[in-house]
């Protein structure tokens, strides 16, 4: 099987229909039914809180898990909730949606059989998707209900690269790499990724893209909010704002690593990073600092909602220390440590944290190309004869080269190519 990298569009294609069977072939559910119908109402907008509470009633799994919630210390209720009317209007509109959609989406793709790993992996998810309806209260609050769903499905093709792939998969995600370079190593190593994973079971579902479209690409950088905004003729839809918003939230929620940390530094406004994460966000320092702060708040109510597939992270205060640190460390490094070329050969395509750049020559001036990791081309830029080098590339497609490695990569590449 060839490596995930060296795919022709067409290629992608035939994986992805292959790897649709294989989740039949596993069991993966092709119709969560009410996750179906929380879609339907969440694409409703005249849907409101009574149109949901009427599912989740339905619903024995969900209900009684709502009026735990309801009656935690996160909600600081005076008296027990007792109706699961009330409990809905205790949670609000958008936490029941997140809450409901979330919950029937990750237990259709966790399926019956949770080992440990899988425990873990969903423990982590709960926790990002928590992060993410955080930071979407405070850059995009329209958009909370979603973030969450967005965040809470990130990895879940993680636990089924273990049942489709085995013990290849299994050897990469034992080097304990971080979540941009373990989807690199899958681009380099394997026939496909758990991306290809996830997007496989979002067009199983038929998920809107507003929820599939971040959750695919959140390795690949979002363009910069203002180097790269529209001109005012050409107006960015809802739809596709709402897209571009989820996707950067995506991206610096999937970067952190969630697992065992050492050394991390101490962060301040003169750390990198933090000018990464905020022109990635839009969102300051103290902001993002109230953000962690809150989702930790909310992670420790919600993870008991999700007990049947996910295991905690360990004492609470300790893990969200620890993601206040990484996340703006994660996010100045999108571009993570990556093998150095095997060859002196240039390839056709440079692969470098799961996006393909590929450069042709011609006469009027070299072409290059920057495609996701499903093959689609996202952007184009021609050059003038003689300005390609590692900045200008990186420039044009906005990419941050902090990384050493990534950089000597990028300039090796463009100078084999001028050879």
């Amino acid at each position: 099987m060839k490596p995930r990298h060296e795919l022709t569009t067409a290629e992608v294609g035939e994986l992805h229909a292959s790897l649709e069977h294989q989740l039949a072939r596993i069991g993966v559910d092709s119709r969560p039914e009410v996750a179906l119908r929380m879609l339907d109402l969440l694409n409703d907008p005249g849907s409101c809180l009574h149109d949901f509470a009427r599912v989740v009633r339905a619903d024995h799994a969900v209900s009684g898990r709502v009026l735990r919630l309801a009656n935690s210390a996160f909600f600081g209720q005076r008296t027990p909730v007792t109706s699961l009317d009330r409990a809905c209007l205790v949670l609000g509109l958008e936490r029941l949606k997140s809450i409901a959609l979330g919950f029937h989406l990750s237990r259709a793709a966790a399926g019956g059989d949770q080992q440990a790993l899988g425990r873990a992996v969903w423990g982590q998810s709960v926790l990002r998707g928590c992060l993410a309806a955080a930071l979407a209260r405070v850059s995009a609050p329209a958009l909370a209900a979603e973030a969450f769903v967005v965040g809470l499905m990130l990895d879940a093709g993680i636990p089924l690269m273990f049942r489709l792939v085995g013990e290849p998969f299994a050897a990469l995600w034992k080097a304990g790499l971080t979540p941009g370079a373990l989807h690199r190593r899958e681009t380099e190593m394997l026939g496909f990724t758990h991306i290809d994973v996830v997007g496989a079971l979002a067009r199983r579902w038929r998920l809107p893209d507003l929820l599939a479209l971040p959750i695919e690409r959140h390795h690949v950088r979002p363009p910069d909010p203002v180097r790269d905004a529209r001109p005012a003729d050409r107006p960015t839809d809802r739809k596709e704002e709402g897209v571009q918003r989820l996707h950067r939230i995506a991206y610096v929620v999937g970067m952190l690593d969630l697992g065992p940390a050492a050394g991390a530094p101490a962060l301040t406004m003169d750390t990198p990073g933090v000018s990464t994460a905020t022109r990635v966000l839009g969102i300051g320092e103290p902001e993002m600092a109230a953000a962690v702060r809150k989702s930790g708040e909310e992670y420790a109510a919600t993870l008991e909602l999700f007990a049947e597939i996910a295991s905690g992270l360990g004492p609470i205060d300790e893990v969200m220390e620890r993601v206040q640190l990484d996340m703006v460390r994660a996010v100045d490094m999108q571009l993570e440590a990556s093998l150095r070329a095997e060859t002196e050969a240039v390839p056709a395509r440079m692969v470098i944290g799961g996006q393909s750049i590929e450069i042709v020559r011609e006469a009027q001036g070299p072409i290059a190309y920057l495609y996701d990791s499903h093959g689609q081309r996202l952007l184009t830029h021609r050059f003038s004869t003689g300005t390609l080098d590692a900045p200008a590339l990186a420039e044009a497609f906005g990419l941050d080269l902090v990384d050493p490695l990534d950089a000597d990569r990028v300039a090796a590449y463009v100078r084999g190519l001028a050879a």
